[in-house]
């Protein structure tokens, strides 16, 4: 199935929620780290689930172009490496 992964910062998640929640109205299956399994390596799931999806949406906010966004800056190079990359500004 092809996934749509949603890379974004946690201060974000209010307003991501919408993003997501829209994504999957419009038939998408969305991957977000909303759904990480407790008791399970959250890096290997997430690296996992990077990797395999067919797009990559980036959430650019004021917090994930800032100090604290190292994670979603690396999910977004690798998705630039893969052609899979959409960028999505919400500030």
């Amino acid at each position: 199935m092809n996934t749509v992964f949603v890379s974004y910062k946690r201060d974000d998640e209010l307003r991501v929620t919408r993003l997501v929640r829209g994504l999957e109205s419009a038939g998408f299956a969305v991957w977000w780290d909303r759904g990480l399994a407790a008791g399970e390596s959250w890096r290997a799931q997430l690296s996992a689930a990077l990797d395999a999806a067919s797009c990559v949406i980036v959430v650019w906010s004021r917090t994930s172009v800032g100090p604290s966004g190292d994670f979603v800056r690396d999910e977004a190079a690798r998705a630039k490496r893969r052609n899979v990359l959409v960028p999505v500004l919400i500030d």
